[in-house]
């Protein structure tokens, strides 16, 4: 049955027509130029979106030019007083359109650029042929005219464009969430997909053989004023993220949210670990980690599906070294002492010498004072003056609690073997509480 708003629409565009003779004839003229507004909007189209140029193929090209045709007839059509009301909506045609293009995974956004540059093409043409025309007051109520008429029609057209993608598009989603779920579970496993609909939809997606891939994880930060967060919302709000700052011209990815996190397998030409840091930084995550509560670990690249469980392991690693400070993580920027000492076991707590134990065990502000002290005198590359200017204390005060921590634990911090002790000590300790106590 026809649609009350489009039918509104085509009553009120035929009556201008009709009103608008000079109007009518040019875009009557417009039907021997089918080929020229389909190839020369086609043309900027590849030139000017990557996601249309990287969908055409023969039957693409078939189905964009078809619909061309159609267009242009419906517009003609709307011009002559001539729509057919009794029967289907008149823009029928482009929900058609909108569908094929759903589930061949052409973008929307592709789509509705295409109907921008179309109505460029329509615009220019008639105002090209009005501009001939030799009476000025004529000339300028038909330009008018079909300016607002071009807007109009390219707006409502978008809308239903719009509208029937995306019911397409929810429909393929309930019906390939199984297939995708599957395909992601294949891969983080180091293996090959082995559905023929499964290796089509990571071609679709931008996976390739033998291209760099890594392994993207992000999982809500703790709340650091104790509110609770959405878990749910936040998720969606990174994967959203991710969905705009890796463009599609550079990047292929998989994204799920499972487990209370968010996985991305993210495949490029080349340095793909390193270009997704790059773009989530240039679009300003860091700034917007506190509103996205998000912490972020990303993996090294590799070529290899085989090697995909490791490259998840190192997001994870990656994942737990993040924080707010320092919401993005790569795994090679992990500090190696710090990877040390965090993923220490209980024979290294063991270890920790008894002596260096007093040192966190004095009395509250002074083992906060000698701390303090030992780790600018480590930072000072064992000087005392530069040590006392970074303190902005006396350079005999950090005599004194150097002697203070030599008589307090036994180890001279004054030789770079007793300062690598004691730092490492008072890390573990920092980290782990201590752990066992010796016998």
């Amino acid at each position: 049955m026809p649609n009350a708003l489009s039918d509104i629409l085509v009553r009120q565009w035929n009556e201008r027509f009709r009103k608008d003779a000079l109007a009518s004839c040019v875009v009557a003229d417009l039907r021997d130029r089918m080929d020229e507004i389909w190839r020369g909007t086609f043309e900027l189209l590849q030139r000017e979106s990557p996601e249309y140029r990287n969908s055409v193929d023969d039957d693409f090209t078939k189905e964009s030019k078809g619909h061309c045709n159609e267009l242009l007839k419906a517009i003609i059509a709307i011009a002559a007083g001539a729509t057919d009301r009794s029967a289907v909506d008149p823009f029928d045609f482009v929900r058609t359109h909108a569908e094929w293009r759903a589930r061949h995974r052409v973008p929307l956004t592709a789509s509705l650029h295409a109907y921008r540059l179309a109505h460029r093409t329509y615009w220019g043409m008639t105002r090209e042929a009005l501009s001939r025309h030799a009476k000025q007051d004529e000339t300028i109520r038909s330009l008018t005219m079909l300016s607002d008429f071009w807007i109009e029609l390219f707006d409502h057209v978008g809308a239903v464009l719009a509208e029937a993608h995306d019911g397409e598009e929810r429909r393929i989603v309930g019906q390939s969430t199984r297939t995708y779920v599957g395909l992601i579970d294949d891969l983080l496993r180091g293996a090959e997909p082995r559905e023929t609909e499964a290796r089509r939809l990571s071609a679709l997606c931008g996976i390739r053989a033998g291209a760099p891939l890594a392994i993207v994880v992000a999982r809500p930060l703790p709340s650091g004023n104790g509110t609770q967060l959405d878990l749910d919302v936040t998720l969606r709000s990174f994967v959203r993220l991710v969905e705009q700052v890796l463009s599609p011209a550079l990047f292929g990815k998989l994204v799920d949210i499972r487990n209370g996190e968010v996985t991305a397998i993210v495949c490029s030409n080349g340095d793909t670990s390193r270009g997704v840091l790059a773009a989530l930084r240039r679009n300003g995550f860091a700034r917007r980690a506190n509103g996205l509560a998000t912490a972020v670990g990303i993996s090294l690249d590799t070529t290899e599906l085989a090697r995909l469980p490791e490259a998840r392991q190192e997001a994870r690693l990656a994942l737990e070294f993040a924080s707010a400070a320092q919401p993005l993580m790569h795994f090679s920027d992990i500090d190696l002492p710090d990877y040390l000492i965090r993923r220490a076991d209980a024979a290294a707590l063991r270890l920790i010498p008894e002596r260096a134990r007093r040192l966190s065990a004095a009395d509250g502000d002074k083992s906060r004072e000698l701390s303090r002290t030992i780790h600018a005198f480590a930072d000072a590359n064992l000087n005392v003056k530069q040590t006392a200017r970074r303190l902005g204390v006396h350079t005999n005060t950090v005599y004194f609690r150097l002697n203070r921590i030599k008589n307090l634990t036994g180890i001279d911090p004054r030789t770079y073997s007793g300062t690598s002790l004691l730092l490492t000590a008072l890390r573990l300790i920092e980290c782990h509480g201590g752990g066992e106590e010796r016998p």
